[in-house]
């Protein structure tokens, strides 16, 4: 009789195992087949790419713009994750825990139909539709999207009703551009961003505000509003940017000791875009001002135009993301200030190449 216990015992505890190694197994399916709940992807563009100086050719080389490995998938309905890990960047790591080679790893939660809440390295909620393109789709940024330190560790908080999107973030302002160096292991940032939908979509909306931390009282205030036009085919938008910072810009000026300095950046950018199905022409111009607040004068202004070609040859589901491009730009740079002394300089870039985003599983 008193064997009887230690039996059941024994069935109950190889019962739960049995169960666990199922659930374990089953886990494992579809961690293997559901598509949901893992995707891995891999991103590259690589051009042949010109540079120009005026008539002076300064570059002709084959350029690979990024390689990136994407990890995305939703574990059950209402938790997802992304992973976002660049290939071709140093591993440094941060005072975050992460590579700076990583870009996204976060997860999501929904909380109900309206809040969704990210939590992990995700990108910062500046506003403007340039900002929210895949770098591998920009040919020539504004001066001040090139610039931004655009993924920190934090928190956004979501909420959705009638199409539109508010977010509500908190991340590390750390970036040298904004905090001060005996402040950055202190320093938070607070964003505020509206994705409107408006019209049933015929005017789309980027606009947001930041606030980062600088030192203890000091604060970078930043304004980036985008607006985007929708007809049929044809789509229209207009970003802008202004916010102070720190940025040694000596490399545009020619003057290796010129070290950080205040500035106050503006970037403006106006872009046409029309779908013709597997041809997708756009042309883009941009306007950008630094103005040097240590001097108390503008350091320069630019002006830019690019007119772009890209070729979507396939539709099948496996391929229907690879393209080909051909992209010119001019650029003009007007010195002002403390350098009117320079000559202005105009800048010429073409390049043709391919950028594909594959589906690995």
């Amino acid at each position: 009789m008193k064997k009887i216990p230690l039996i059941i015992g024994t069935l109950l505890l190889t019962i739960s195992a049995m169960a666990q190694h199922r659930e374990s197994h089953n886990f494992l399916d579809r961690l293997l087949w559901d598509d949901r709940m893992l995707n891995i992807m891999l991103d590259t563009r690589v051009d042949l790419q010109a540079d120009l100086n005026s008539s002076d050719l300064e570059n002709l080389t084959f350029h690979g713009q990024t390689i990136k490995l994407w990890i995305v998938g939703e574990v059950v309905p209402g938790v997802r994750y992304r992973v976002r890990q660049r290939l071709n960047k140093p591993q440094t790591l941060q005072r975050e825990g992460y590579s700076t080679a990583t870009d996204q790893a976060w997860i999501a939660l929904d909380a109900g139909k309206h809040f969704t809440f990210t939590i992990g390295k995700q990108s910062v909620q500046f506003g403007t539709f340039e900002y929210d393109y895949n770098p591998a789709d920009i040919y020539q940024p504004t001066m001040t999207f090139d610039d931004l330190d655009a993924y920190k560790t934090g928190l956004d908080i979501a909420y959705k009703v009638a199409k539109q999107t508010f977010h509500l973030q908190f991340v590390n302002s750390d970036a040298t551009q904004f905090a001060n160096y005996e402040y950055r292991n202190k320093a938070m940032a607070a964003l505020l961003l509206w994705e409107g939908d408006l019209f049933n979509s015929l005017l789309k909306t980027r606009w947001g505000v930041g606030s980062f931390q600088h030192s203890k009282k000091k604060f970078y205030n930043w304004l980036t509003l985008g607006t985007q036009l929708n007809l049929g085919h044809f789509t229209t938008e207009l970003d802008y940017y202004l916010g102070p910072r720190n940025m040694d810009y000596g490399s545009v000026v020619g003057v290796s000791d010129l070290g950080s300095r205040y500035v106050r950046d503006q970037s403006l950018a106006l872009n046409f875009k029309y779908n013709f199905g597997k041809w997708r022409p756009f042309l883009k111009g941009t306007w950008n001002q630094r103005h040097d607040k240590d001097f108390g004068s503008n350091a320069y202004e630019s002006l830019g135009i690019q007119a772009v070609v890209e070729f979507y040859p396939f539709t099948n589901q496996y391929t229907k993301d690879l393209r080909f491009h051909a992209a010119y730009a001019y650029g003009n740079t007007d010195f002002q200030g403390e350098f009117n002394n320079l000559s202005s300089k105009d800048t010429h870039m073409i390049l043709v190449g391919t950028r594909w985003l594959f589906k690995a599983k």
